[in-house]
């Protein structure tokens, strides 16, 4: 078991900052060749304490809370490709055996980085309702960019602890191997950009089961963003309740590389986009994933977000960020995403399910038993009821012009096949699947 240390022994107090005697307590498990950092029940101020070989376990009623002042953090000197400087309040480098556990919370304090009374507002040439203004980002100054950050560690667990209120990517991890998180209750305010609950940036050997996340921004996302040459892999999610105004499970993002993922047993709702697959074209690659037993409930929301209420969105189209500090790679692929297999998909959706590609670079996915309904929409026509929200890509993409409602789009994508379906009317109409330039694609109903 170790040594253990409470903090209180070390003079930490309720309500007050106790950076310090936090870091004391890790510095001495750390010395002594490992053990566990006791947060009590009630309410610890903290800001940027460096974890090390340590455990740190909440006990029922604690909060270690981050500190309102930006002052009370520092810069830890590693250089995110997207938020430029790290600020964290758990911040580890190079370490093994992180645990942090227990029936306490961390809170993050977001409420204290932005102006929640200020929305951006996007514009797309109509005029918002109040109820919309409502849904757009809040605004903010400064904020600590990466609030749990994990860089280079191995053997990691994040379990049963509830996180609330971040105001940036909530818990990061960056080339780690061997991650279990399980049962962990992420809630964030669903009005606060790039408040992602979980994401991962060159990561092998994962396992994410039983996690109830609530987020603005993506809930699980593999992207591999800090580093184009290090791919996310071998990852197991399993048996989670997501919400978000953005997407609740994204694989890719521009150049990165995924792939050996499976996703079972989920539960998406009231969220933006469902399950998404995404990379840049030529550069990016997904590749073996395995979905199956879905329910993906989504809807349109007003704000700035990525998506417009499609349940499944895969595409491979260039996109790219010259502001990133790494350099875009020297890849040529001619195929970005290959062997997606999804089974047993339920959804109930605002807009249609997306295939597209370029040119055939999408190619060998099947679909094995999907029911899909669609409900109208409240905000749909704010980015236009027939658009296919592929950002952050700039490519348009619609679903054909007139009348007619979908539930199905492919594009220049190649070897499809999609059985098993069962399409609910909507409205008293039929609903019909476009197929745009594609090789190879087969649907089998019931």
């Amino acid at each position: 078991m170790g040594k253990k240390i409470n903090i209180k022994d070390l003079g930490a107090r309720e309500n007050t900052l106790c950076t310090k005697e936090i870091q004391k307590a890790v510095d001495l498990i750390d010395e002594a060749g490992g053990g566990t950092v006791i947060i009590p029940s009630g309410v610890y101020l903290s800001g940027t304490i460096h974890l090390k070989n340590t455990s740190l376990y909440l006990e029922r009623g604690a909060v270690l809370k981050g500190s309102s002042n930006i002052n009370d953090y520092y810069e830890n000197g590693f250089l995110h490709n997207e938020m430029k400087k790290t600020i964290s309040l758990l911040y580890a480098e190079n370490q093994e055996n992180i645990n942090i556990y227990g029936e306490g919370s961390i809170d993050l304090s977001s409420e204290a980085f932005f102006d929640m009374a200020k929305r951006e507002v996007p514009d797309y040439g109509r005029e918002f309702s109040e109820e919309q203004i409502e849904e757009c980002t809040a605004t903010y100054q400064y904020r600590v960019t990466q609030p749990l950050f994990f860089n280079k560690c191995h053997h990691l667990c994040l379990k049963e602890i509830k996180i609330l209120n971040s105001p940036s990517w909530t818990v990061s991890f960056n080339d780690c191997t061997d991650i279990r998180v399980e049962a962990l209750y992420i809630n964030n305010d669903l009005r606060i950009p790039n408040d992602d609950g979980l994401h991962f940036c060159g990561c092998k050997e994962v396992f994410i089961h039983g996690c109830n996340i609530s987020c603005g921004d993506d809930c699980i996302a593999l992207t591999s963003v800090l580093d184009w040459e290090k791919p996310c892999e071998n990852f197991v999610i399993s048996d989670c309740i997501l919400r978000s105004c953005s997407k609740t499970i994204v694989l890719g993002y521009m150049h990165g590389i995924i792939r050996n993922v499976t996703i079972s047993n989920c539960i998406v709702k009231d969220s933006n986009r469902g399950f998404c697959i995404m990379c840049s074209s030529r550069t990016g690659l997904v590749e073996h994933v395995l979905v199956e037993n879905m329910r993906l409930e989504t809807r349109v929301r007003a704000g700035n977000w990525w998506g417009n209420g499609e349940p499944i969105c895969i595409f491979a189209l260039y996109h790219n960020n010259d502001s990133y500090c790494n350099p875009v790679p020297d890849r040529d692929l001619s195929v970005n995403i290959r062997d997606i297999q999804l089974k047993n998909i339920s959804c109930l959706a605002e807009n249609a399910v997306a295939i597209v590609g370029e040119a055939g670079n999408v190619k060998d996915i099947s679909i094995d038993g999907i029911y899909y309904e669609k409900r109208r929409s409240k905000n749909v026509y704010l980015k236009g009821e027939k658009k296919i929200d592929v950002s952050p890509s700039e490519a348009q993409i619609c679903l054909p012009e007139g009348e007619e409602q979908y539930w199905l789009l492919l594009q220049e994508c190649e070897n499809i096949k999609v059985s098993n379906i069962r399409i609910k009317s909507f409205e008293g109409k039929e609903l019909k699947s476009a197929v745009i330039r594609c090789k190879h694609a087969e649907l089998f109903p019931n």
